[in-house]
């Protein structure tokens, strides 16, 4: 067959092809819109990867639980103490620089001390801790502590004799709790011997109020010595100020005024002398006179500028409004009666006499009052000019007397503090005295330490809880996450949101037995939910195009193990049922596996006519026990596949095919690594595409119909392979209830669980 030959062979298929239009064209529209997340995606995720998350909640438990069961009891009991803050000040007054202590200083070195080495060792000599189990090094450790001792003397203590390891011990099991705003620390200990615990906190507190006891009487005594002898001192200086101070005042006359009003020496401080008293008296009353005059003068020169009869002090004259008032009324009854009697007439005239008569009233009222406010601002005036006189007067002799007095202050304010020194002194002493006698301690024990019921560790029902939600928080987390790193397609929707691929259908897992040994699942049992998946499959296909379905069809997948084959098979004995003869082909010449499932001869197939052993009526088409439905088997296993799919005699076949037969299937090779599916479905109306749920991951699907759109083939859609309940949302699944049903109703049972299928 020449060029020209294939030439016109290729026309003819793209005519052909043209004439089948398949439901979606290569270039599938993107999704729209995002769909909005809801809650149940999450429920729905949760009840896909549900046994990740058990199983992490499982371990989580168990682990916890033994570590808890295993692990020795320890019993903790405490005390609870009050600290008073103390005051560490020996004098009652305060140093010349004064270095502010905080409480929180105060209270951490508490603290401190409740932890120290020093108390710890109390503790131990006091209950003889270091010969208990619980606390006495081993055997081997005091032999190593022995021979160290011999070779470093520094490291012995004769005198205490008690093992350092035994004080770590000791400490390691202490537990000092500052009570939050409050001053009232817990003290705790944990033992394996819950009356060793309470007894232990108890003689921890009990050696920390003698500690402070005895830190206390310590200082005292130090702090009663000296002072003894400042006090010595102190008595003589203030003798010494007295005597001077009393000498000056007589010296100078200087005279106080006791609160009371009779008069004293210069002796005490507490009075005021007469110049000064007198001198503070007149300042007061020229302030006042002042102050009165400038008030009296402002009214006074406010009635001179002007209209006496317009200022308020004649304004608010009681006398002078009643006046105004009778010549107001008198003057309105004057202009009413004016318009009917003319001015001559008696009653005008009597009327207008009267009006006078008041208005005299008025202006004499005022005069009267201006006068007193002259008189009352001329005596305000004399008083004051008399006032500032006699307090020029006093001045003087307040300046003479200030002049003494600087001397005096001097001699005061020495004598006072000294007095002030010697009184503080003294009252310290005496009480420094009480204090040494007293055994009393700012330090309470506030409750007692009480042998614990119950171990402090491990808490069991504690550490079941945390260790619950800690596993179920963390279970749930991990069946998220695992779902990120999920990289499959596992529903339908993924598959056209993501890879913007229709869904020809969707098929259900079964028994792993069942798709290992009879992928020919829709012969059997035509209601199940098997048959019904590719029934609707097919039935998609028919219907794909309102013109003419697509009549040869490639099967195929990006891997192995995809479920192709079994694709293929029960689609084509679907379709052989309801749209008449059909013809499936086994073009997977590197892996055949037709001629097994339908049980006929693998010799003469589609390479032996490829190769040109056995022409078209030569045996290649076979007959199979399903109705309307022959099979082409690979024949035998060629060395070169690609080259023989690609070859003439392929189109050739496909042609003379064509006529032959209601539609056309072809079982083919996976699309990554092999040519033979790419060659293949450049030879058919459409591709279909098998991918397994929860297995193929997004990439290579997509690597897959880049390679396809690459060399222009038609892709039908994605047949979504074994398939389970858990991975369809918002209950998909109840359309293969209704199957189920049937089948139990079949058969007798109901099937409640589905495996994976093999294909």
């Amino acid at each position: 067959m020449g060029a020209s030959d294939e030439n016109h062979n290729e026309q003819m298929n793209i005519q052909k092809a043209q004439e089948f239009p398949v439901a979606f064209p290569m270039n599938y529209p993107q999704q729209q819109e995002e769909e909005e997340v809801h809650l149940r995606d999450y429920l729905h995720i949760l009840l896909r990867r549900k046994w990740t998350a058990i199983t992490f909640l499982v371990i989580t438990v168990t682990t916890v639980l033994i570590g808890t069961f295993m692990t020795t009891p320890v019993y903790r009991s405490s005390v609870t103490i009050k600290i008073d803050k103390e005051n560490p000040n020996v004098l009652q007054f305060k140093d010349v620089i004064e270095v502010e202590k905080m409480a929180d200083d105060y209270y951490q070195t508490q603290y401190k001390i409740l932890k120290s080495r020093n108390l710890a060792k109390r503790v131990i000599r006091t209950l003889k801790l270091d010969r208990s189990p619980e606390f006495a090094a081993p055997k081997r450790a005091t032999a190593n502590a022995a021979a160290t001792a011999e070779e470093n003397p520094f490291s012995r203590n004769p005198d205490e004799g008690i093992n350092p390891e035994a004080v770590n011990s000791f400490l390691s099991r202490l537990t000092v709790e500052p009570q939050q705003k409050s001053m009232l620390v817990k003290v705790s200990f944990d033992s394996r011997d819950p009356v060793l615990s309470a007894k232990v906190a108890n003689t921890i507190a009990k050696s920390y109020i003698d500690f402070n006891i005895e830190s206390k009487f310590d200082a005292t005594q130090q702090a009663r010595e000296w002072l003894e002898k400042q006090l010595d001192e102190m008595k003589a200086r203030v003798e010494k100020a007295e005597e001077a101070l009393n000498k000056y005042a007589a010296q100078n006359g200087i005279i106080f005024l006791e609160a009371g009003g009779g008069a004293k020496d210069g002796k005490e401080g507490g009075g005021q002398d007469i110049v000064t008293q007198k001198l503070s008296e007149l300042s007061s009353q020229l302030t006042q006179a002042t102050s009165d005059r400038i008030s009296k003068e402002a009214v006074y020169r406010d009635v001179a500028k002007g209209d006496p009869e317009s200022t308020s002090p004649v304004m608010n004259n009681p006398l002078v409004q009643g006046l105004k008032k009778d010549y107001a009324a008198a003057d309105t009854d004057y202009s009413q009666l004016l318009k009917v009697y003319k001015p001559e007439y008696p009653k005008m005239v009597r009327l207008k006499e009267q009006m006078n008569q008041i208005r005299a009233k008025i202006d004499a009222e005022a005069k009267k009052t201006v006068s007193g406010i002259r008189r009352d601002y001329e005596t305000a005036l004399k008083r004051e000019a008399y006032l500032k006189s006699t307090l020029d007067k006093y001045k003087g002799e307040a300046l003479n007397l200030n002049e003494k007095m600087i001397q005096y202050q001097i001699l005061k304010r020495e004598t006072d503090t000294n007095r002030e020194l010697y009184n503080g002194l003294l009252q310290r002493l005496k009480e420094t005295g009480i204090s040494a006698s007293l055994t009393s301690s700012n330090i309470q024990i506030l409750d007692r330490a009480e042998v614990p019921r119950s171990p402090y560790k491990p808490k069991k029902k504690m550490n079941f809880l945390i260790a619950l939600l800690t596993g179920l928080f963390g279970g749930i987390g991990l069946a998220f996450f695992v779902e990120y790193l999920d990289n499959t397609v596992k529903n339908p929707g993924e598959l056209e949101k993501a890879m913007s691929l229709p869904s020809l259908g969707i098929v259900p897992s079964v028994e792993q037995d069942d798709a290992g040994t009879k992928p020919m699942l829709t012969s059997e049992d035509r209601k199940s939910p098997l048959s019904e998946a590719y029934r609707s499959i097919g039935t998609y296909i028919q219907f794909s195009s309102a013109e003419k379905p697509p009549k040869t069809m490639l099967v195929t997948s990006a891997r192995k193990g995809e479920g192709k084959t079994t694709t293929a098979i029960n689609t084509a004995i679907t379709m052989a049922r309801s749209s008449g003869k059909g013809l499936i082909i086994d073009a997977d010449m590197r892996k055949p596996e037709l001629h097994k499932i339908f049980d006929v001869d693998p010799k003469n197939g589609l390479s032996s006519f490829l190769t040109g052993h056995i022409e078209f009526g030569g045996g290649l088409i076979k007959k199979t026990k399903v109705g309307n439905l022959d099979v082409i088997p690979a024949g035998v296993i060629p060395p070169n596949p690609s080259e023989l799919l690609s070859s003439y005699r392929m189109r050739d076949l496909m042609n003379g095919l064509f006529t032959l037969y209601s539609f056309i299937i072809i079982d083919s090779p996976p699309l990554l690594g092999l040519s033979d599916s790419l060659i293949l479905s450049t030879l058919t109306d459409g591709v279909i595409v098998v991918v397994r749920a929860g297995e193929t991951p997004k990439d290579l699907i997509a690597q897959s119909k880049k390679l396809l759109y690459g060399v222009n083939a038609k892709v039908l859609g994605v047949v979504l392979n074994g398939i389970r309940e858990s991975d369809l949302r918002y209950g998909s699944y109840s359309y293969y209830y209704s199957y189920y049903y049937e089948d139990g109703d079949h058969n007798g049972k109901k099937r409640k669980r589905r495996a994976r299928d093999r294909a």
